[in-house]
């Protein structure tokens, strides 16, 4: 399941081709350029997982994950839904509790 909410890391892509001589040597110039390329890069993209795993984002992500599982776009119960997890959880807790009092009964 993929989660939308969350930002996209940068693109990981170079900006444009590396210039390299027909020998197959760069310049110093050259390599200094591609290092602070390779840093900014790196940097966007931990400043991106940094925001990814904050509390107050993980918090938010899953008030609204619970939020669409309950209500419609509009903000209309999910009425349907809630019936069934009513019943599930009820199911689960009959069953339990008959699991219980058979295991009981057995001493």
């Amino acid at each position: 399941m993929s989660d939308t909410t969350r930002p996209a890391l940068p693109d990981r892509k170079k900006s444009g081709a590396r210039k390299v001589a027909a020998d197959g040597s760069r310049s110093a110039d050259q390599i200094e350029a591609e290092l602070a390329e390779t840093r900014q890069r790196l940097a966007a993209t931990v400043d991106a997982l940094a925001e990814r795993v904050q509390p107050k984002q993980l918090a938010a992500r899953s008030v609204s994950k619970m939020k669409l599982a309950v209500l419609t776009p509009e903000g209309q119960l999910r009425t349907g839904r809630l019936v069934t997890v009513a019943a599930v959880v009820a199911g689960a807790v009959g069953a339990l509790t008959l699991l219980r009092s058979l295991v009981r009964g057995r001493r």
